[in-house]
């Protein structure tokens, strides 16, 4: 294990655009009570990358080591698997004196993770729930060979340790690409929370047009020198929040519960659906956990039932829609 230059804290999380607009709030309230008068506050607002964290140190512009969040204090050297992603380069496209830390994320791109899935499955493995469990399980192996056939990609988002960070996270997002290190596109610097929840309700629609999976959106004050003012909990830092995006329903007809048999005998219940389309694919299956869940919630094949992706990834069945059941369900 290594220990980070500085704690990778979690974010707090948004449900909504009232919640939005609370912790728009709070970072005035935290401004004012600072001292700063009533501040027009800038956001910077970026796709949340659905995938697993990830601390880079260059060290004279040359990739020095990579290493996991683990517990937010110390991760998981994992440099051997990190040299393999295409993405991360291994020098700088501008020397850096000194040493260098960023962060951001590694993730599985849908198309990879798809192929990755298909291979498993021909060698009777088990698939990976989602994309983000297969970048997880990715960069624990111990074979920097595997890695490298499983097409991983990085974003990176944040300077750490080192110069070049800016006045602004802006700055700090240019600087980033500017030395050849991979930047989601999408980002955008917002005029006050009116502009951010507007980002949020555009990418609500258009994440499915995207290459890799997105949760939400994480927001930052842009103005690097507020947020040591705004400081931090125990977990959060006050100065940003993620806006989870919420999970997308459609209905449609239970045809059949049929059930797999895994090789050591464990039998996983699953629901054969009338084809609905459904955040960006048509879902004919879902996962309906377990026969005791299944009783709980009173499912029967005959029912009309309200699906929605867990996580935005796993088909499930909320459940029947018992206005509509049949007499012979």
């Amino acid at each position: 294990t290594v220990e980070h230059a500085a704690p990778m804290l979690s974010l707090d999380n948004a449900y909504s655009e009232e919640d939005l607009r609370a912790f728009h709030e709070r970072v005035v309230k935290l401004l004012v009570a600072a001292g700063d008068g009533p501040p027009a506050v800038a956001y910077v607002a970026e796709l949340k990358i659905d995938g697993l964290s990830i601390a880079l140190t260059y060290e004279e512009g040359v990739l020095l080591r990579g290493v996991t969040r683990g517990d937010g204090v110390r991760g998981e050297d994992v440099t051997s698997n990190v040299r393999t992603i295409r993405a991360v380069p291994l020098t700088l496209k501008q020397a850096v004196p000194g040493r260098l830390e960023v962060r951001g994320e590694v993730y599985l791109p849908r198309a990879s993770f798809d192929r990755v899935n298909q291979e498993r499955e021909d060698a009777d493995e088990p698939a990976f729930a989602n994309p983000r469990n297969a970048a997880a399980g990715t960069m624990r192996s111990l074979d920097p060979a595997v890695v490298a056939r499983r097409g991983l990609s990085a974003y990176m988002y944040q300077v750490v340790e080192g110069p070049g960070e800016g006045g602004t996270h802006t700055d700090t997002m240019r600087r980033l690409a500017g030395l050849g290190l991979p930047v989601e596109p999408h980002w955008r610097r917002c005029e006050g929370i009116d502009e951010v929840v507007a980002y949020c309700r555009e990418w609500g629609d258009r994440r499915h047009t995207l290459g890799f999976d997105t949760d939400g959106v994480v927001i930052k004050v842009d103005d690097l020198d507020l947020r040591p003012r705004l400081g931090a909990t125990n977990k959060f830092p006050r100065w940003a929040t993620a806006y989870k995006f919420p999970a997308q329903q459609a209905t449609t007809r239970l045809r059949a519960i049929e059930v797999n048999v895994g090789r050591t005998g464990a039998v996983t219940p699953y629901a054969v659906l009338e084809p609905v389309f459904l955040s960006g694919s048509t879902i004919q299956m879902a996962t309906l956990h377990n026969e005791q869940d299944i009783a709980r919630r009173d499912i029967r094949p005959g029912d009309l039932v309200v699906i929605e992706k867990g996580g935005d990834v796993i088909p499930k069945v909320v459940g029947p829609v018992l206005a509509d059941r049949p007499a012979d369900a």
